[in-house]
């Protein structure tokens, strides 16, 4: 009986759903204070069309199938598609909760008539809300189930089944659309969402399989400089959440508290590492990622109370990006990660006391909040400048000693 219990220990990974479930009852039931509308032109040429209320419940079927097929067969796989569904499906939560959403786009089915399509249409217009629908999770999850059931071998191997699950797949994508059920931005952010989690799941982490089992280790995760990090992302997405749903007002003191509590934990995370030489990989990536969090949430803030703002999220946005493409690019032709910087640690400080200042004196006059923000910029300006004079230093250094290389090998021939 014991040996079976630990044949099937990753059905604990099943206990993610009541969490899921509470939290989705949860925010099906609220009622927002403001309710962002999702819809783009191109929902108003998708006509509505009832017939596809076929594969929209044949969803339930398809994912049911595919996991309890996993979970009995394919441990792996099972394991796969379960943290795939469960990435995609708590980013659905945390958008759902922080940006309350809905759409506009059911039409009237009236009261009587129209036929059992119609009938079932009605009903499930009926338990199921307008709302919380970006991205969709009934794109996410039948195209995780596809990409699971085509990544296993053995059904794969199976031609009428590979395709006749991709056609079911499609179906499924196209019916939230033609039923107005969802937007086309829900789906292609869902789909968006599918691609990121596919290259993680089937081909990034695959392909550092032992190098992850040297990183992902207790000894490297559960660390004080860990936690620290992992608790100023929470209250990054606390932060937006508030002021998202709330405004300011009455919560601009929790508002500021917020915000000296995550410059508290990013302070002691690096000291607390440095000093206990608890420096590990994984801090390495999740220190700038809680990092850019709390920037990015703290920079939305600034945007719709001050125009300048706007400029400050360019520079972050390329900086940031060209930081990842950089930064990936001299990983890969280096082996080697640059240290954060005097410049950009004085970017995130200077980022901080602006929008604590212009939180905690909304009275201050437009030209001193335009002379914060421009400070802001600068130095964030500055710092993208100086990464990008490093980044190229390494590379052409790199370059250099692998033509040096190459002349002596020439040399001996």
């Amino acid at each position: 009986m014991t040996e079976k219990l630990k044949n099937y220990k990753h059905g604990l990974l099943l206990l993610y759903f009541p969490f899921y479930l509470a939290a989705f009852s949860y925010l099906e039931k609220r009622v927002p204070d403001q309710l962002h509308i999702i819809d783009c032109a191109i929902d108003r040429y998708i006509p509505f069309i009832e017939v596809f209320i076929i594969p929209y419940l044949l969803w339930f079927v398809y994912i049911a199938i595919a996991g309890i097929y996993f979970f009995f067969r394919e441990k792996e796989s099972f394991c796969k598609l379960m943290y795939f569904g469960m990435i995609g499906m708590t980013i659905f939560i945390i958008v759902s909760y922080v940006y309350p959403n809905g759409q506009h786009l059911r039409p009237d089915l009236g009261s009587t008539g129209g036929g059992v399509f119609i009938s079932v249409i009605r009903f499930l217009y009926k338990i199921d809300t307008p709302t919380n629908i970006f991205p969709s999770m009934h794109v996410f999850n039948a195209t995780a189930s596809c990409i699971a059931l085509y990544q296993n071998e053995r059904c794969r191997k199976n031609k009428l089944f590979t395709v006749s699950q991709i056609i079911l797949t499609i179906s499924i994508v196209l019916s939230t659309m033609f039923l107005k059920q969802h937007s086309v931005a829900d789906v292609m952010t869902a789909l968006i969402l599918n691609i990121l989690c596919y290259q993680l799941f089937y081909r990034v982490l695959p392909a550092r399989k032992e190098r992850l089992a040297e990183v992902l280790t207790r000894r490297e995760i559960c660390t004080v400089p860990n936690l620290l990090s992992t608790l100023r992302l929470c209250l990054a997405v606390v932060f937006f959440g508030i002021f998202e749903r709330y405004g300011v007002g009455e919560y601009r003191t929790v508002l500021v508290l917020l915000i000296l509590a995550a410059a508290a934990t990013d302070v002691l995370d690096g000291r607390i590492a440095r000093s206990f030489n608890s420096i590990s990989q994984v801090g390495r990536i999740l220190d700038p990622v809680a990092d850019k969090a709390m920037q990015g949430v703290m920079i939305a803030y600034l945007i719709p109370r001050y125009p300048l703002a706007k400029l400050v999220l360019i520079l972050f946005v390329i900086k940031e990006c060209y930081m990842t493409v950089a930064g990936w690019k001299v990983l890969m032709e280096t082996k080697e990660t640059i240290e954060a910087q005097w410049h950009g640690k004085l970017n995130t400080a200077v980022t901080y006391v602006v929008v604590l200042i212009l939180l905690a004196g909304p009275r201050l006059p437009y030209s001193t909040s335009n002379v914060l923000i421009g400070a802001c910029a600068v130095c964030m300006a500055m710092s993208l400048s100086m990464y990008a004079a490093q980044f190229r230093e390494m590379l052409e250094h790199q370059n250099g000693r692998y033509q040096r290389k190459m002349q002596g090998g020439f040399s001996g021939n």
